[in-house]
Protein backbone atom coordinates (compact mmCIF):
# COMPACT_ATOMS: atom_id res chain seq x y z
CA UNK A 1 0.00 0.00 0.00
CA UNK A 2 2.85 2.44 0.77
CA UNK A 3 4.67 1.79 -2.15
CA UNK A 4 1.33 2.53 -4.24
CA UNK A 5 0.39 5.80 -2.39
CA UNK A 6 4.10 6.83 -2.62
CA UNK A 7 4.27 5.96 -6.72
CA UNK A 8 0.69 7.95 -7.35
CA UNK A 9 2.37 10.71 -5.39
CA UNK A 10 5.11 10.98 -7.88
CA UNK A 11 3.24 10.54 -11.19
CA UNK A 12 1.57 13.66 -9.93
CA UNK A 13 4.57 15.59 -9.15
CA UNK A 14 5.63 14.17 -12.62
CA UNK A 15 2.87 16.22 -14.27
CA UNK A 16 2.74 19.31 -12.49
CA UNK A 17 5.77 22.04 -11.86
CA UNK A 18 4.28 23.36 -8.45
CA UNK A 19 5.18 26.31 -6.85
CA UNK A 20 6.90 28.20 -10.36
CA UNK A 21 5.29 30.05 -13.05
CA UNK A 22 6.15 30.18 -15.99
CA UNK A 23 7.93 33.09 -17.97
CA UNK A 24 6.40 34.89 -21.04
CA UNK A 25 6.31 34.82 -24.02
CA UNK A 26 5.09 30.50 -23.40
CA UNK A 27 4.37 28.26 -25.74
CA UNK A 28 4.11 24.04 -25.82
CA UNK A 29 2.97 22.12 -28.64
CA UNK A 30 3.91 18.63 -26.54
CA UNK A 31 3.87 15.54 -25.80
CA UNK A 32 1.28 15.81 -23.50
CA UNK A 33 0.60 13.04 -21.17
CA UNK A 34 3.87 11.35 -20.74
CA UNK A 35 5.83 14.17 -20.89
CA UNK A 36 6.91 16.37 -17.40
CA UNK A 37 5.32 19.73 -18.17
CA UNK A 38 7.14 22.73 -17.52
CA UNK A 39 7.54 25.52 -14.89
CA UNK A 40 4.05 27.10 -14.56
CA UNK A 41 2.00 23.85 -16.10
CA UNK A 42 0.03 21.63 -14.91
CA UNK A 43 -1.21 18.18 -16.69
CA UNK A 44 -4.24 16.89 -14.64
CA UNK A 45 -6.14 13.53 -16.27
CA UNK A 46 -4.84 13.41 -19.36
CA UNK A 47 -5.85 10.61 -21.69
CA UNK A 48 -3.25 8.62 -23.38
CA UNK A 49 -1.79 8.16 -26.19
CA UNK A 50 -1.75 11.63 -27.35
CA UNK A 51 -3.44 12.48 -30.58
CA UNK A 52 -1.44 11.91 -33.45
CA UNK A 53 -2.95 11.23 -36.67
CA UNK A 54 -2.21 13.90 -36.98
CA UNK A 55 -2.02 16.73 -34.29
CA UNK A 56 -3.07 20.20 -34.89
CA UNK A 57 -0.72 22.43 -35.19
CA UNK A 58 1.76 20.46 -37.57
CA UNK A 59 4.94 19.85 -35.23
CA UNK A 60 3.99 16.40 -34.76
CA UNK A 61 4.49 16.55 -31.00
CA UNK A 62 1.31 15.20 -30.55
CA UNK A 63 -2.37 17.12 -29.14
CA UNK A 64 -3.64 16.65 -25.42
CA UNK A 65 -6.18 14.48 -25.03
CA UNK A 66 -9.14 15.28 -22.63
CA UNK A 67 -10.99 12.45 -22.00
CA UNK A 68 -13.08 12.78 -18.96
CA UNK A 69 -14.88 15.14 -16.49
CA UNK A 70 -12.37 17.89 -14.61
CA UNK A 71 -9.43 16.85 -16.85
CA UNK A 72 -7.16 20.00 -17.37
CA UNK A 73 -4.50 22.41 -18.08
CA UNK A 74 -3.81 25.01 -16.17
CA UNK A 75 -0.90 27.86 -16.54
CA UNK A 76 0.66 29.91 -13.89
CA UNK A 77 2.41 32.97 -15.49
CA UNK A 78 5.03 35.53 -13.80
CA UNK A 79 4.03 39.06 -16.04
CA UNK A 80 1.33 40.59 -17.61
CA UNK A 81 -0.54 38.84 -20.78
CA UNK A 82 -1.69 39.70 -23.82
CA UNK A 83 -3.22 36.95 -25.95
CA UNK A 84 -3.60 33.34 -25.93
CA UNK A 85 -3.63 31.16 -28.37
CA UNK A 86 -4.65 27.45 -29.61
CA UNK A 87 -5.69 24.75 -31.52
CA UNK A 88 -9.14 22.38 -30.20
CA UNK A 89 -10.99 20.00 -31.77
CA UNK A 90 -13.75 17.75 -30.80
CA UNK A 91 -13.73 14.13 -30.82
CA UNK A 92 -17.62 12.36 -31.06
CA UNK A 93 -18.66 15.08 -28.66
CA UNK A 94 -22.48 15.88 -28.14
CA UNK A 95 -24.44 18.37 -27.65
CA UNK A 96 -24.37 18.61 -23.68
CA UNK A 97 -20.74 18.12 -23.13
CA UNK A 98 -18.83 21.65 -22.24
CA UNK A 99 -14.91 22.16 -22.24
CA UNK A 100 -14.46 25.44 -20.87
CA UNK A 101 -11.14 28.22 -21.13
CA UNK A 102 -11.09 30.44 -18.20
CA UNK A 103 -8.63 33.27 -16.82
CA UNK A 104 -8.01 34.21 -13.24
CA UNK A 105 -5.96 36.28 -11.23
CA UNK A 106 -5.34 34.48 -8.54
CA UNK A 107 -5.60 31.11 -9.28
CA UNK A 108 -8.69 30.50 -7.55
CA UNK A 109 -11.79 32.52 -8.87
CA UNK A 110 -12.07 31.94 -12.09
CA UNK A 111 -13.46 34.14 -15.23
CA UNK A 112 -14.67 32.21 -18.38
CA UNK A 113 -12.85 33.10 -22.04
CA UNK A 114 -15.31 30.78 -23.81
CA UNK A 115 -17.19 27.81 -23.46
CA UNK A 116 -17.54 25.35 -26.03
CA UNK A 117 -20.54 22.92 -26.28
CA UNK A 118 -19.57 21.28 -27.84
CA UNK A 119 -15.89 22.11 -30.02
CA UNK A 120 -15.27 22.26 -33.17
CA UNK A 121 -15.10 18.94 -35.48
CA UNK A 122 -12.46 20.13 -37.20
CA UNK A 123 -9.23 21.40 -35.71
CA UNK A 124 -9.56 25.07 -35.16
CA UNK A 125 -7.23 28.10 -34.49
CA UNK A 126 -8.20 30.03 -31.87
CA UNK A 127 -6.89 33.29 -29.88
CA UNK A 128 -8.12 35.28 -27.49
CA UNK A 129 -7.27 38.58 -25.36
CA UNK A 130 -6.30 38.29 -21.61
CA UNK A 131 -7.12 40.89 -19.02
CA UNK A 132 -3.44 42.37 -17.77
CA UNK A 133 -3.68 41.66 -14.54
CA UNK A 134 -4.35 37.94 -15.27
CA UNK A 135 -1.47 35.57 -14.19
CA UNK A 136 -3.30 32.43 -14.22
CA UNK A 137 -5.20 30.24 -17.35
CA UNK A 138 -6.86 27.02 -17.64
CA UNK A 139 -8.61 24.53 -19.80
CA UNK A 140 -10.93 22.47 -18.32
CA UNK A 141 -13.31 19.39 -19.48
CA UNK A 142 -16.18 20.47 -17.35
CA UNK A 143 -18.63 18.48 -18.05
CA UNK A 144 -18.27 15.01 -20.45
CA UNK A 145 -21.26 13.18 -21.80
CA UNK A 146 -19.44 11.22 -24.57
CA UNK A 147 -16.54 11.88 -26.29
CA UNK A 148 -13.34 13.94 -25.64
CA UNK A 149 -11.45 17.07 -26.76
CA UNK A 150 -7.78 17.74 -28.58
CA UNK A 151 -5.61 19.99 -27.35
CA UNK A 152 -2.84 21.66 -28.88
CA UNK A 153 -0.30 24.66 -29.83
CA UNK A 154 -0.65 26.35 -26.65
CA UNK A 155 0.40 29.90 -26.78
CA UNK A 156 0.82 32.99 -24.39
CA UNK A 157 1.93 36.35 -25.52
CA UNK A 158 3.59 38.64 -23.04
CA UNK A 159 1.89 42.40 -22.62
CA UNK A 160 4.71 44.84 -24.02
CA UNK A 161 4.79 47.93 -21.91
CA UNK A 162 5.02 51.43 -23.63
CA UNK A 163 7.73 53.27 -22.23
CA UNK A 164 6.94 57.32 -21.92
CA UNK A 165 10.18 58.68 -23.20
CA UNK A 166 9.34 62.06 -22.29
CA UNK A 167 6.27 64.53 -22.25
CA UNK A 168 5.93 68.03 -22.26
CA UNK A 169 3.23 71.32 -21.95
CA UNK A 170 2.96 74.35 -24.08
CA UNK A 171 -0.13 76.33 -24.02
CA UNK A 172 -2.91 73.70 -23.59
CA UNK A 173 -1.23 71.18 -25.96
CA UNK A 174 0.28 68.24 -23.62
CA UNK A 175 2.45 65.99 -25.65
CA UNK A 176 3.21 62.39 -24.52
CA UNK A 177 6.56 60.83 -26.68
CA UNK A 178 6.58 57.05 -26.87
CA UNK A 179 9.87 55.58 -27.23
CA UNK A 180 10.11 53.38 -29.50
CA UNK A 181 6.88 52.80 -31.34
CA UNK A 182 6.29 49.27 -32.67
CA UNK A 183 4.72 48.28 -35.66
CA UNK A 184 1.56 46.20 -35.57
CA UNK A 185 0.70 48.33 -32.24
CA UNK A 186 -1.51 51.05 -31.37
CA UNK A 187 -1.18 53.38 -28.72
CA UNK A 188 -3.98 55.17 -27.01
CA UNK A 189 -3.70 58.11 -24.47
CA UNK A 190 -6.49 58.37 -22.14
CA UNK A 191 -6.69 61.24 -18.83
CA UNK A 192 -9.15 61.36 -15.94
CA UNK A 193 -9.16 64.48 -13.54
CA UNK A 194 -10.05 62.12 -10.74
CA UNK A 195 -7.79 59.10 -9.30
CA UNK A 196 -10.34 58.67 -6.67
CA UNK A 197 -13.08 57.74 -8.70
CA UNK A 198 -11.49 57.37 -11.84
CA UNK A 199 -13.53 57.70 -15.33
CA UNK A 200 -10.78 56.83 -17.93
CA UNK A 201 -11.24 59.03 -21.19
CA UNK A 202 -9.50 58.35 -24.19
CA UNK A 203 -8.52 61.20 -26.10
CA UNK A 204 -5.76 59.97 -28.71
CA UNK A 205 -5.10 57.15 -30.63
CA UNK A 206 -2.46 56.43 -32.96
CA UNK A 207 -0.99 53.27 -34.83
CA UNK A 208 2.87 52.56 -34.23
CA UNK A 209 4.82 53.23 -36.86
CA UNK A 210 8.36 51.96 -36.12
CA UNK A 211 9.96 54.95 -35.74
CA UNK A 212 12.19 56.23 -32.59
CA UNK A 213 9.33 58.18 -31.38
CA UNK A 214 5.91 58.17 -31.34
CA UNK A 215 3.56 61.64 -30.11
CA UNK A 216 0.25 61.37 -28.30
CA UNK A 217 -1.28 64.50 -27.86
CA UNK A 218 -4.01 66.15 -25.97
CA UNK A 219 -5.56 69.87 -26.05
CA UNK A 220 -7.33 71.08 -22.94
CA UNK A 221 -7.00 74.03 -19.94
CA UNK A 222 -8.88 71.82 -17.84
CA UNK A 223 -6.46 71.47 -14.78
CA UNK A 224 -5.44 69.24 -12.95
CA UNK A 225 -5.77 65.95 -15.57
CA UNK A 226 -3.85 62.70 -14.92
CA UNK A 227 -2.59 60.97 -17.91
CA UNK A 228 -1.96 56.88 -18.68
CA UNK A 229 -1.07 55.02 -22.03
CA UNK A 230 -1.95 51.69 -23.30
CA UNK A 231 -0.84 49.66 -26.00
CA UNK A 232 -2.18 46.59 -27.68
CA UNK A 233 -1.83 44.27 -30.76
CA UNK A 234 -3.15 46.05 -33.79
CA UNK A 235 -5.27 42.61 -34.80
CA UNK A 236 -6.07 41.38 -38.40
CA UNK A 237 -9.39 41.85 -39.72
CA UNK A 238 -11.04 38.33 -38.50
CA UNK A 239 -9.56 38.55 -34.90
CA UNK A 240 -10.03 40.95 -32.04
CA UNK A 241 -8.12 42.39 -28.98
CA UNK A 242 -8.71 44.62 -26.10
CA UNK A 243 -6.82 47.53 -25.37
CA UNK A 244 -4.93 46.67 -21.92
CA UNK A 245 -4.57 48.02 -18.82
CA UNK A 246 -2.10 51.40 -17.99
CA UNK A 247 1.37 51.14 -17.34
CA UNK A 248 2.53 54.33 -17.03
CA UNK A 249 0.99 58.11 -15.66
CA UNK A 250 1.36 61.24 -15.74
CA UNK A 251 0.36 64.25 -14.10
CA UNK A 252 0.44 68.08 -15.38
Amino acid sequence: MRRTILAGFAAALAHAALAQTAALPATYTGPWRDAPPMAGWTFSGLGSPDYNHPDFDGLNDGAAKFDGTSDFISIDFDSPPETLSFWIKSYVMTSGGVFRVEQSLDGTNWLELVSYEPPPATATFQSFPLSYNARHVRFRYAEKITGNVGLDGIAISKNLHPVIAHHSLSNAWRSFSIAPSDLGRTYELYYTTNLVHTNWQMTYRMEGNGEPELELRDYSFEFPRYYQVRSFSTPPARKTALPRRPVSAWRR
